[in-house]
């Protein structure tokens, strides 16, 4: 790959492999990490590197692959426990309802089981339509989108759960 398809294809990906980086090591500066050293290390290597036909989902499953890498050897669950507690401190109370509601989806999302939580990121946030997603994480349509209907039902029974609980503390 020469210098000038590099930066053309792979250096505007640069956001979309950080948020998916993001969302699945659950820390910005891991992320920062990931995406750093993996735009690092194809840039020293983009002369022996060919071409693949999908640079977007070649990207973004070297992005998985690092950061499953990642997380294969740090406990993340501790970290975004942390993360989320330190992050809701410092809110504003006008801010607080809305950022309320985001980490109420966060923390419902980062519930969900590895698999799902990457697909509905990629899906609902990135907008990869089901045949990308499939590539990236090595499956086929049909079980993207039965991962993708699981992960949704299940997003929508915790998040229903919580709404019902909420109500039945606010009328006692």
């Amino acid at each position: 790959m020469k210098e000038s398809e590099f930066i053309r294809l792979v250096m505007p990906l640069r956001d979309r492999m950080f948020r998916y980086a993001q969302s699945l090591v659950l820390s910005s500066a891991e992320a920062e990490d990931v995406v750093h050293d993996l735009l690092e290390r194809m840039w020293r290597d983009r002369e022996r590197m060919e071409l693949p036909q999908h640079v977007e989902a070649f990207v973004m499953t070297a992005v998985r692959n690092r950061c499953c890498d990642l997380l294969r050897r740090r406990q993340a669950d501790v970290r975004r426990l942390a993360q989320v507690k330190a992050s809701s401190e410092w809110v504003t109370e006008s801010v607080a309802q809305r950022w309320e509601a985001r980490e109420v989806v966060r923390r419902t999302m980062a519930s969900l089981p590895e698999r799902q939580r990457e697909v509905i990121h990629l899906k609902e946030i990135e907008g990869f339509r089901t045949c990308e997603i499939a590539e990236v994480i090595g499956c086929g349509e049909a079980q993207v989108r039965v991962i993708l209907s699981r992960g949704r039902a299940a997003l929508r029974g915790i998040l229903q759960k919580l709404m019902n609980d909420e109500r039945t503390t606010k009328t006692h």
